[in-house]
């Protein structure tokens, strides 16, 4: 007997765990009727859930979910909670429907499924009077495509290389990535639609310059004729900008013994006194670094020139050459020499003294 009430206790278990389990979901339309839309309006309705966790929801193709994070078919991991469903614009009915809202459990697939009605949008035609008159013909309004999807993207530097996107494009990727050389400032971005009654929005950024060193993310919205709404973002890296400010060569024709050291940016540079400019030639550490030459003409003794290196970055180094002109004093100087060397000065003296003698003796005789 007792084994006999412990198999009854067991079975009494085992059903009403079932029980439990078929009551653990559960799924509350309100209303249970609503209007055909039209252009104009949706008409909506709600739908509760409690203990849906794991459950997977499916609708039919007369309604659609709405709301900032739409829950399409597929799994509905909420133990709790409603979704606000609409009916789509310009749907046309002569009677009403019924269309299913279901849930089903992905472990055991059982199904709660519940009904929505949809009332006729279209009204039952007066009764007409006895005088004949011209019936206006009945237009069924045509349903507003949601097609808000990118058929073909290009993405082109201002340096005319196109820019390659990862992944590669396709209509259902939402979301890629790219980097550009530090000397693309900005970016052209040509897309065609899907769908010619859709419309596209680039975000304010997308025609302004790339922070360099920095992911620059552009966000492209496409609308449907219908009003839903898709976006696609790309994040554009732009390589930092170079820091380097330095001549690897510099020379200067009209003075042959100048020689440039690392380092170093202050220069005395000798010259002929008729030099008005000098001709200087260079060359860069960073080809994408710019030179400007400041006081390069009308020179003078005391002259200065500048040779401006500016990076990238903005970063600047500035070479100075001072000028020194050559003048008269070298000869001067030989002259003076001469004065002044006592042995110079007696030999000369000598020698014309000896003359003067020659010429007096050569008279004499």
């Amino acid at each position: 007997m007792k084994k006999f009430l412990c198999y009854v206790l067991i079975i009494f278990c085992f059903t009403f765990v079932g029980v439990v389990n078929v009551k653990a979901a559960n799924l509350v339309l309100s209303p249970t009727e609503v209007n055909a839309s039209t252009n104009s309006r949706d008409y909506t309705f709600v739908a509760s859930f409690s203990g849906a966790n794991g459950w997977k929801l499916s609708y039919d193709s007369e309604i659609y979910p709405v709301g900032s994070n739409p829950i399409t078919n597929g799994s509905l991991n909420v133990d709790s909670g409603s979704i606000t469903f609409a009916v789509k614009k310009g749907l046309s009915l002569s009677s009403n429907k019924e269309v299913n809202i279901s849930i089903t459990n992905e472990n055991s697939n059982e199904t709660i499924s519940k009904k929505i009605t949809i009332k006729a949008n279209t009204s039952q035609p007066t009764q007409a009077p006895q005088t004949t008159q011209a019936q206006t013909p009945t237009t069924t309004t045509q349903a507003r495509s949601n097609n808000n999807n990118i058929k073909t993207l290009k993405v082109t530097g201002d340096d005319g290389n196109e820019v390659v996107l990862s992944p590669a494009f396709k209509s259902d990727v939402y979301e890629y990535s790219a980097t550009v050389a530090s000397t693309v400032r900005t970016v052209d971005i040509v897309a065609t639609l899907d769908d010619s009654k859709a419309n596209m929005v680039l975000s304010n950024n997308a025609n302004e310059e790339l922070e360099a060193g920095e992911n620059n993310k552009i966000t492209i919205t496409v609308t449907a004729e219908d009003g839903s709404k898709r976006a696609y973002v790309l994040n554009i890296k732009r390589e930092a900008l170079t820091a380097d400010a330095t001549l690897k060569e510099l020379t200067i024709k009209e003075a042959d013994d100048f020689k440039l050291k690392k380092d170093k940016f202050t220069y005395t540079v000798k010259i002929g006194k008729n030099v008005k400019k000098l001709t200087i030639n260079y060359v860069l550490d960073d080809e994408n670094a710019s030179v400007d030459i400041e006081g390069n003409k009308n020179l003078k003794d005391g002259s200065v020139v500048k040779v401006i290196v500016t990076a990238q970055d903005g970063t600047k180094k500035v070479y100075t050459l001072n000028i020194s002109k050559e003048t008269e004093v070298k000869k001067q100087t030989s002259n003076i020499a001469v004065e002044k060397n006592p042995l110079i000065i007696m030999g000369l003296s000598i020698i014309a003294f000896g003359l003067i003698g020659g010429i007096i003796y050569v008279k004499k005789k």
